[in-house]
Formats: structure tokens, sequence, C-alpha cells
């Protein structure tokens, strides 16, 4: 499974994220330490399963990691704050400018050449994310203002961990930097537990916690940093613009929501501007092999 596949996958599962956490009424630090709590102890039982206990040991990349873990926490808090405080298209639209920041970082800490096709699949994808945010772009106030600062700090935070996570992905294994990343997330968000006190969890609450946990954030996370691995972190971005794409279907699949035809063109541009990377990409590395 190619790296691209799999950052799709990935992309995919955390687009469904919506509709769960729509059913899930908790308070953003309380839901957000649930999920990242479940994820740890999903991966240390993998790691327990497949006899990997060994890859824990990872010397002083344990700092970097650690760091990565609490700007984690940071990422999702930021996120799930922007949705409550703005529109959902603010949050969409300045939360997936993020790729372009991937894009211009990259080159600077990863010695990665910005290329042209990079550049041109940024734009589609941010059109696309335009025409998907469309119908609520310009409900915008003064009171949308903490929400807006919310999402530059989510989109600032995923530009950063994308840089951290990419030479960290080649030297190790992804099962110690999930546990350890998920683990600090635990760690930093713990103390919500002593800050809110005015809510209830039921069995069913607790088991789609479990979900988001397990699926949305172990699972995913591994297909994305495996995928990382492969693929020039410039390249990332285009494919997490399938989040966004896949969070409009499924709530027009399970929550009724059926989306406008500006919606249907953006999600279109996004998927467009992932086959035409994966295309010149693929045309590329073939050219090279005949070259050799």
């Amino acid at each position: 499974m190619s790296g691209y596949v799999r950052i799709a996958i990935a992309a995919v599962i955390w687009g469904s994220i919506g509709v769960i956490a729509r059913t899930i009424n908790l308070p953003v630090p309380i839901l957000t330490l649930y999920r990242v709590f479940f994820a740890a102890v999903a991966i240390f039982i993998y790691i327990i399963a497949k006899r990997k206990l060994g890859t824990l040991a990872v010397g002083k990349n344990i700092y970097r990691i650690v760091f990565m873990g609490a700007l984690l926490a940071v990422n999702w808090l930021a996120f799930f704050y922007s949705i409550k405080l703005t529109s959902v298209a603010n949050t969409v639209l300045l939360t997936y400018t993020a790729p372009i920041y991937v894009a211009i970082l990259a080159p600077l800490f990863l010695k990665e050449r910005l290329e042209r096709i990079t550049i041109i699949t940024l734009i589609i994808s941010l059109i696309g994310a335009v025409c998907i945010a469309s119908p609520s772009l310009f409900h915008f106030g003064v009171s949308d203002i903490p929400g807006i600062m919310w999402a530059f700090i989510s989109s600032i935070t995923y530009a950063v961990l994308v840089i951290l996570a990419k030479p960290l992905t080649e030297r190790l294994s992804v099962l110690p930097i999930l546990f350890y990343e998920e683990l600090t997330c635990t760690v930093v968000l713990t103390p919500s537990l002593f800050l809110y006190h005015d809510y209830t969890i039921s069995g069913a609450t607790l088991a789609l916690l479990a979900l988001l946990g397990v699926v949305h954030t172990a699972l995913a996370a591994a297909f994305y940093l495996t995928g990382l691995r492969d693929v020039k972190a410039q390249h990332v971005g285009i494919f997490t613009y399938l989040d966004p794409v896949s969070a409009v279907i499924f709530a027009a699949a399970f929550l009724g929501e059926i989306p406008p035809i500006t919606t249907l063109i953006g999600g279109a541009l996004i998927i467009i501007s992932g086959v035409l990377l994966i295309w010149v990409t693929s045309q590329r590395i073939n050219a090279e092999i005949v070259a050799e």
C-alpha cells in the first residue's frame, strides 16, 4: 500500500469524526482526553500483543516525541474550540491552510525542493475548500474572532507537527511515536477532570469515545505516520483535504445533510488535485527508473 493511499485512508477516517462527535455532549477537553486515553491503551495493548516492547526504547528522540504530544493536544483542542466559537466554514478554511505552511516550511527544515506540482495542486485544493465552505463563508462578525484565532493555532500546530514527525518516521517505528504522543496528550489533558464536573458519561458515550480513540486516533494516526514516512512532507497536505470531502459524504449519509452543488464541486476539485499529484509523481519516478 503506497504512502499516498495510507494518508488518504487516514483523512477519510478523520472525516467521520464530526458525525460521531455530534452525538457526544461533553466539554471539549474531556472528549479529547478520553479519545487520547483510549488511543494510548489500544496502542500499548498492540505493542504487547506483537511483543514489540523493545521499540519503546527511543533514546533522546523521546524529548521530540513528548513535545509533539503536547503540541498535538493543543492542535485538537484548538480545532474543537474553533468549531464551537465560529462557523464550520471559517474553521475548515483556516485549518486547511496548514498544507500551505507545510509547503513553506519543508524546504527550510527538511531540505525538500518546493515542486511546481505541489503549488498547483495546493491551489486547486484550496479552491475546493473554499467551495465546500462557501454556503456560510461570509457569516463573519467580531464574535467570530476567538474561533478564528483557535483555527489559526490549529493550522500552525498541524504544520509544525508534520515537520517534526517526518524525520522521526524515517528512523523509528511508528508504534513508539504514537504511544508516547497519545500518552503525553493524556497527561497534559488530565487536569481537565478537575476543572469540569457538570457532565455524565453513559455506557453508549463511553463506547463512542473508545471508537474515537481506537479507530479515529490510533488506527488513523498509524496509517498517517506510515504514509508520511514514504511521502514528501509538502505532498501530505494535499491528501488531508480529503478530510472535509469525506466529512461531507458522511454527514449526507448519516445525518441527512445534503450538500449544495458548490460543495460537490469543491470535493471534486480536491479529489482531482490528489489524483493529479499521484500521477505526476509516479510519472517522474518512472522516468528516473528508466534513466538509471
